[in-house]
């Protein structure tokens, strides 16, 4: 446990030292929000292009990583559905962003890190496919449930479909990954200057991400009635992870190393802008207590379930 801590407890730190920061006021929370624009539009684009251009194009797409990832999230996504809708009895739009939050890991900022301290470089191409996974697969779900809810009744479904690819297609992580991968297929490389510069840009993304998931969490209150999003938190924590280890148990050809990289990402708090997104439907109240306690529960959680599945 010391070991696993050892490399736990500095990602927790930065996201704490983060939250004191902007929360005493050494730091304005607009310079926190900067932060995690730099590190969405510059710092972990360069990175995901970095890695995905320099390896071959069947080494980065892994069809047993993505079966096992792809249906859990979808699985825990569809348990959150439904629990929220059958125990909670609310609208389909808060049952969205129910299942989001279960489903949704924040693989970028917090994924990237520890993956790569306890799994090494290798796994970074696990990180990569979880993104997909969420960029490509759960986020447009839940626009489009959301979407569907809202304009129920109008006849607008190809416009909405337009809005939902517009935000995903243009996701500045989504457009570095592409670009990985075409570089990666034709087996192109960047001009010495640029690629350094790149690698540059890079090398903050872990630290800079880290530190604007604390400024952000100061940002929030926690009032009021706390039970649904603590359901979300233990869903996220729990849930997500446990069908993780189900899936890995009926793809045993899977490599051990992406298998472990799988349930760490499962494992994760959702991504920092579940609130964000559900503010634009205005469903952001649940969803900024989820992802506090989340984020504080995680750290006891994860440490747990790595030393449960004795990674690092």
């Amino acid at each position: 446990m010391l070991a696993i801590l050892a490399v736990t407890a500095p990602i927790f730190l930065l996201i704490a030292l983060g939250f004191v920061a902007v929360r005493r006021a050494w730091m304005p929370r607009e310079g926190a929000v900067a932060m995690s624009r730099y590190a969405l539009l510059f710092a972990l684009p360069a990175l995901l292009f970095d890695t995905l251009s320099k390896r071959s194009l069947d080494s980065i797409l892994v069809p047993d990583f993505l079966l096992v990832y792809v249906s859990a999230s979808l699985i825990t996504y569809g348990i959150g559905v439904l629990v929220a809708s059958i125990a909670r009895r609310t609208s389909p739009l808060d049952n969205a962003f129910f299942g989001m939050g279960l489903s949704m890991s924040n693989s970028s900022y917090i994924g990237y890190p520890l993956v790569v301290q306890l799994l090494g470089d290798p796994a970074l191409i696990a990180v990569v496919m979880a993104i997909l996974t969420e960029v490509l697969i759960i986020l447009p779900l839940t626009l489009i449930l959301t979407e569907l809810h809202r304009e129920r009744g109008r006849g607008k479904v190809l416009w909405m479909l337009g809005r939902v690819l517009r935000t995903v297609g243009t996701n500045p992580i989504l457009l570095a990954i592409g670009a990985g991968l075409v570089f990666a297929a034709l087996g192109w490389h960047l001009p010495v200057p640029i690629g350094r510069t790149l690698e540059l840009l890079a090398g903050s993304a872990a630290v800079v991400a880290l530190f604007a998931i604390g400024g952000s969490l100061a940002g929030q209150r926690v009032r009021g009635a706390l039970g649904p999003a603590t359901a979300i938190a233990a869903g996220k924590l729990a849930l997500h992870p446990l069908v993780a280890m189900g899936m890995l148990r009926l793809v045993p050809t899977l490599d051990p190393t992406l298998g472990q990289a799988a349930l760490i990402l499962a494992g994760l708090p959702m991504v920092t802008i579940f609130p964000l997104i559900a503010e634009r439907y205005d469903q952001g109240e649940i969803p900024a207590k989820a992802l506090v306690i989340t984020t504080l529960l995680a750290f006891v959680s994860l440490n747990l379930w790595l030393w449960v599945w004795e990674i690092g």
